[in-house]
C-alpha cells in the first residue's frame, strides 16, 4: 500500500510539472491567454513582479481596452488624468491585433516571454553598472550648480528688499482711452525717491489683484527718466499688442485694486543694482532645485544637450536600446505596441 501511495504522488507530481512546462511552451494566442497565464501564476508563485506585470497587462490588453485601464492605474485620480491620453477603441484593438499577431507568426512562447525578461534585467543591471560613475559625476556637476543658484537667491532676496524700499510704487489711475486712434487702457504709476541720490532708471513689475485677493494682471515697466523726489509715468497697453492686459484692465478702477511691486533694476545716481547679473539670470530667475536623487537617473535640467556628459549618456542609452532589441525583440515589440495605445 505504501509503494502504491508513493508511485501515486510522484506520478501527481510529474503531471503537475509536466503540465507546468507544457504551459510555459504553449504560444501566446488571445483565445487561451487567460488560462494560461492563470495556470502559469498558479504554478509558479515566486514568479517576479516585473514578470507578473508584464503577464497581466498582456492578458488584459487581449480582454479590451477597458480591462486594460483597469489593470494599468490603481487609482480613479490616475485613471481619469491618462484615460484621456488612451486611444481610441477602434485603434486600440488594431494594436493588440498587431501584438498578438506577431506573437503568432513567430510562435512566441510564454517561456521565451519569461526568458528575455530575465535578460532585460541583465542588461538594465549591466546598464546602470556602466552609467553609475557618469551619472555620479553629473549629479556633482548639477549639486555645485544648485549650490551657487542657492547662493545667488540668498543675495538676490536681500537686494530685491533693499530696492523695494528705495523707490514707492503707486497706481494712481488705470482708465480707458485712445491712443492714435486706438483704445488703449493708461496706467498711471506715481514713484517716489526714497533715497538721497537721484534714479536715473527704473525697471519693475507690479502685480495687480482685486478686492478678493485674485490676480487681475501683472504689468512689467520700465522708466529712462531721471527724478529726484517724485515722478507720474503712464504705461499704455493696447487691444492688439497687450491683449491679455488690456482686457483684463479695461472695465477696472484704481480703486478696484490692490498693487504689490518688485524692482527688478535701478540704475541710482549712476549705479546700476539689480538681484542678478546678466550671465546667471536665467538660472537664477528659474530655481529648478536640483536634489540628488534616491537612484541617480543621468537626469539634470542645468545640463543642455551640447554638455559633453549628456552626449555621453545619450550615446550610451541609444547603444543600450539597441542591444535590447538585438537581445529581446519581443519584448521590445511588446513595448513599442504600447507606446502606440498613447496619443500625448
Amino acid at each position: 500500500m505504501k509503494i502504491l501511495t508513493n508511485i501515486l504522488t510522484m506520478t501527481i507530481l510529474v503531471v503537475l510539472m509536466t503540465s507546468c512546462l507544457n504551459v510555459l511552451d504553449n504560444k501566446i494566442d488571445t483565445s487561451t491567454i487567460e488560462t494560461e497565464i492563470k495556470n502559469i501564476k498558479t504554478n509558479n508563485p515566486d514568479l517576479d513582479s516585473t514578470k507578473t506585470k508584464i503577464l497581466n497587462n498582456l492578458l488584459a490588453l487581449s480582454i479590451g481596452r477597458d480591462r486594460y485601464i483597469a489593470e494599468k492605474w490603481d487609482s480613479k485620480e490616475k485613471t481619469e488624468s491618462l484615460k484621456k491620453y488612451l486611444v481610441d477603441e477602434d485603434r486600440f484593438k488594431e494594436v493588440k491585433d498587431t501584438l498578438f499577431n506577431y506573437f503568432k507568426t513567430n510562435e512566441i512562447t510564454y517561456r521565451r516571454l519569461l526568458i528575455e525578461i530575465d535578460s532585460l534585467t541583465a542588461l538594465d543591471e549591466k546598464y546602470e553598472n556602466k552609467m553609475k560613475s557618469v551619472y555620479e559625476e553629473l549629479d556633482k556637476i548639477c549639486i555645485e550648480k544648485q549650490n551657487e543658484i542657492d547662493e545667488k537667491d540668498v543675495k538676490a532676496k536681500e537686494i530685491k528688499e533693499r530696492l523695494n524700499k528705495m523707490v514707492l510704487l503707486e497706481v494712481i489711475s488705470i482708465r480707458e482711452t485712445d491712443y492714435n486712434y486706438r483704445d488703449v487702457v493708461e496706467v498711471k504709476i506715481k514713484m517716489t525717491n526714497k533715497t538721497d541720490k537721484p534714479i536715473e532708471a527704473i525697471s519693475f513689475d507690479l502685480t495687480l489683484t482685486d478686492k478678493l485677493g485674485d490676480k487681475v494682471a501683472k504689468i512689467g515697466c520700465k522708466s529712462n527718466n531721471r527724478f529726484t523726489t517724485s515722478r507720474i509715468a503712464s504705461y499704455i497697453y493696447g487691444e492688439y499688442d497687450n491683449r491679455d492686459i488690456y482686457n483684463s484692465l479695461k472695465n477696472i478702477n484704481a480703486s478696484h485694486v490692490t498693487a504689490t511691486n518688485e524692482i527688478t533694476k535701478i540704475n541710482h545716481g549712476g549705479e546700476l543694482i539689480s538681484p542678478y547679473d546678466d550671465e546667471l539670470e536665467s538660472f537664477s530667475t528659474f530655481n529648478l532645485y536640483y536634489k540628488t536623487p534616491n537612484k541617480l537617473n543621468g537626469y539634470c535640467h542645468y545640463l543642455n544637450d551640447e554638455h559633453d556628459l549628456i552626449k555621453k549618456i545619450e550615446k550610451a542609452r541609444l547603444n543600450n536600446q539597441k542591444e535590447i532589441k538585438k537581445e529581446t525583440p519581443t519584448l521590445y515589440i511588446y513595448q513599442e505596441m504600447e507606446k502606440k495605445l498613447f496619443e500625448f
